[in-house]
């Protein structure tokens, strides 16, 4: 077979003859929502990957990699049917903005106004509500470019600008590229200061729809210093990961990190925390591998950290695709963003964009690892 003889790190991109696949794209309907709206899925080949993506909340339904031997899985939770994401509450493969992660009272204040927001998670605002962009049905446009295949996201956010100081427009591409890339561009425009933070809350599991926790996974961060956790689970005060269970500067099996009983670590039933990546270190800020499957998953982003969601919260009353039923540490989300609740934190940068156009880029770059070893993977 080809990928008998295919190097280490490299991803198949070949057909039944021995060809090249090409960069595709096709649309379909997935579905209509309770007010009457129609739903499509966008089905995008390229880089030896295969991405599902959808109309309602930008959402990634499937993201198939293939493992050591080149068989390709989906290594993404998603649910198999538009109802499952209208009635989702734990942020299956969206879009989350504007403002990612929670922010403390639901409400901030900018240039002397007090801006009140819908407090959706006890007293604060978790990924912008109930009308935030995990709810919308985006307008789509598919491309395919070269060796790319893609699909650009769009919302017209202008007649909201009043209520809540954000962009006049947003949009967020999806393209798959050569050498197992999968990427995020988010671009957003306004005449005025805007508030931005969104993210993508997709769940990884590289194991595939048979694995059942990502216990097994080795994780690597890139990060110095995290964000712990009050009692209303709102981040707080970056602090020095050394000398804790979170400090991944080293690659960890993310089964020790489960068994810890550090504080932190039971009050997010896992990691529910925000990792704040060292400056200009020149190689991926994060690495999240599968030795069994072969599978290996790394992390370039332009934002300054990542909330790594273990699914403490993922609970047997979420049904997933592939009969998948939700239990803790099923999947592992990495959320690349801005510092959470950084708007009620003065020791951060609150996420306040200049006038213009605002861009910011996130790649997941997929390869496979050389046969498992007794010891634990080595990364560059």
């Amino acid at each position: 077979m080809a990928s008998d003889h295919r190097r280490a790190g490299e991803l198949s991109r070949e057909g039944g003859d021995g060809s090249e696949v090409p960069p595709s794209v096709s649309s379909a309907p997935f579905g209509i929502t309770r007010g009457g709206a129609v739903v499509c899925r966008h089905t995008l080949t390229g880089g030896g990957l295969v991405a599902r993506c959808l109309d309602y909340g930008g959402a990634v339904q499937a993201l198939e990699v293939p493992d050591r031997q080149g068989q390709r899985e989906n290594v993404l939770l998603g649910y198999d049917a538009l109802e499952g994401y209208e009635g989702d509450d734990c942020w299956c493969g969206v879009l989350c903005g504007p403002l990612a992660g929670r922010v403390a009272g639901a409400s901030f204040e900018l240039e002397g106004k007090r801006y009140a927001l819908e407090a959706n998670d006890s007293s604060s605002c978790l990924h912008g509500g109930s009308r935030g962009f995990s709810r919308r049905i985006w307008r789509s446009e598919t491309f395919v470019d070269g060796s790319a295949a893609g699909v650009r996201f769009s919302l017209d956010l202008s007649s909201e600008v009043e209520a809540f100081p954000g962009p006049r427009s947003v949009s967020a591409t999806y393209t798959l590229s050569s050498g197992g890339v999968f990427s995020l561009l988010w671009e957003a425009s306004g005449p005025e200061p805007l508030v931005l933070a969104p993210t993508f809350h997709g769940y990884f599991n590289l194991g595939g729809p048979a694995c059942p926790s990502v216990a097994e996974h080795v994780l690597f961060l890139d990060a110095d210093r995290y964000m712990p956790l009050d009692e209303g689970h709102l981040p707080c005060v970056p602090e020095s990961v050394a000398g804790t269970p979170f400090d991944f500067r080293t690659p960890r099996l993310l089964e020790d990190f489960f068994r810890s009983e550090h504080p932190q670590i039971l009050r997010g039933a896992g990691s529910d925390h925000a990792f704040l990546f060292r400056q200009a270190s020149g190689g991926p800020q994060g690495i999240l591998s599968h030795p069994e499957s072969g599978r290996r998953l790394e992390l370039f982003t332009d934002e300054p950290c990542a909330v790594v969601y273990s699914g403490g919260g993922l609970s047997s009353a979420a049904h997933f695709s592939a009969g998948r039923t939700g239990t803790p540490h099923l999947a592992l989300a990495l959320e690349p963003q801005w510092y959470p609740n950084a708007l009620g934190l003065p020791e951060l940068p609150a996420p306040v964009r200049p006038p213009g156009i605002w861009r910011s880029r996130s790649t997941w770059r997929f390869s496979v690892m050389p046969p498992v070893q007794h010891s634990a993977p080595k990364f560059p």
